[in-house]
């Protein structure tokens, strides 16, 4: 025997069928089945029974034309009562056919589609040879329509509470896929930010080294290799730095080796002294109170200034001007240098450096600018607020 679930998966899979399989079930129901308010408790006969098995067919259009089909079978309730002469089982089929109109429609037109129903039918029952008993059977007819729409006007209020839930699920999780989405683009961009920090400036060393090493490996060997260690130190370097870049990619759970933090300000010797050692004039200032910045700005000012001094070696003369001046509530810093004869304005942030420097500075809420200056040099100077001034 097939369980309420069984008959329930196929009304879903299978509507039309359903619907066509219940006016079929009606049709013996409201031919030969008598009213029990009868006193003559004979089936339906003749152009009542044509016009009762008519009417249990509209039923088969409900869903399709919920609204035509409750007309239809209120007219032929009322025609098989005039008919028949009395009250009959065939009022079951408008009940049926309000509650799909309650269905799909709002509560404004069930009300409309109700008092239809009760008129309708309650007028031939009036009109009819034999009507009802003056009893409680009037209240049973006009509550039996108010069962059927209220009915109907539940299982739309649920289906339509169940679309809504479904449809916020969907796009929580497209939001979800969204911000996933995000997230990944901007830990892409902040890797390739770091890497382009990483290997920039200290492949500029090895490039400058390794050219060293070439013109003077027979004239100066000595001196070629001096260039060598510097080449190998800044290998190694590279690797380190590396190292710590890529431990980002690592899981949460995944094992992973102390290192070294990131660089800051504190580092800025070492900084200067690599670009010296590849051959590079730099002169640099420092005033105020020196100290580590708040706020994640500490490895911002350290790698504007090797971004800075990677453009300076590359696209100026070799030389370098740098000053930094801590203040109570934030660090500004500039760095100079004069640009070659066949050298363009970079100013624009076209290339990936400038690009990145100017992310890194808006991250942590500075201000950069990075021009040429009157006098011929290319200026690009920084300000970072120090959190721990702000809130001192």
């Amino acid at each position: 025997m097939p369980g309420l679930s069984d008959v329930r998966a196929f009304h879903d899979d299978h509507p039309v069928v359903f619907d066509a399989l219940l006016a079929l079930a009606l049709m013996p129901v409201v031919v030969f089945v008598p009213d029990s308010a009868r006193a003559d408790p004979s089936s339906l006969s003749g152009a009542a029974a044509v016009v009762a098995v008519l009417t249990c067919a509209a039923l088969a259009w409900r869903r399709r034309h919920p609204g035509a089909v409750l007309v239809a079978t209120v007219v032929g309730a009322a025609a098989v009562i005039l008919l028949d002469g009395g009250p009959s089982t065939i009022s079951f089929v408008p009940f049926v056919a309000l509650y799909s109109f309650a269905v799909a429609h709002g509560w404004r037109s069930t009300l409309v589609g109700f008092a239809a129903s009760v008129v309708g039918v309650g007028t031939a029952v009036a009109l009819a040879t034999t009507p009802w008993p003056p009893d409680s059977r009037a209240f049973q007819h006009v509550s039996s329509f108010a069962v059927a729409a209220a009915v109907g006007m539940t299982v739309r209020a649920r289906r339509a509470y169940v679309v809504a839930i479904e449809e916020r699920a969907e796009r929580a999780e497209r939001t979800r896929e969204q911000e996933a989405a995000r997230r990944v683009a901007e830990e892409r961009l902040r890797i390739a930010r770091e890497l382009h920090d990483v290997i920039a400036h200290r492949v500029a060393i090895v490039n400058v080294q390794a050219s060293v090493a070439r013109h003077l490996v027979l004239s100066d060997p000595p001196a070629a290799l001096t260039a060598i260690e510097h080449v190998r130190e800044a290998g190694k370097a590279i690797l380190d730095e590396l190292g710590e870049v890529l431990n980002v990619l690592r899981q949460h759970d995944d094992e992973v080796d102390p290192h070294t933090p990131a660089p800051g300000l504190d580092q800025l010797e070492h900084l200067v002294a690599s670009f010296r050692a590849a051959g590079m004039s730099i002169r640099h200032s420092v005033s105020g109170s020196p100290r580590a910045i708040a706020g994640g700005a500490d490895l911002v000012a350290y790698r504007v200034l090797q971004e800075a001094l990677t453009n300076a070696h590359k696209h100026g003369t070799g030389s370098a001007t740098m000053t930094i001046c801590y203040e109570p509530t934030h660090v500004e810093i500039e760095v100079t240098n004069p640009v070659g004869d066949d050298e363009t304005d970079h100013s624009g942030g076209t290339g990936f450096g400038l690009i990145g420097m100017r992310e890194r500075v808006a991250a942590v809420g500075g201000q950069m600018a990075a021009r040429h200056g009157a006098d011929g040099r290319f200026e690009v100077s920084v300000r970072l607020p120090d959190r721990a001034g702000v809130h001192a």
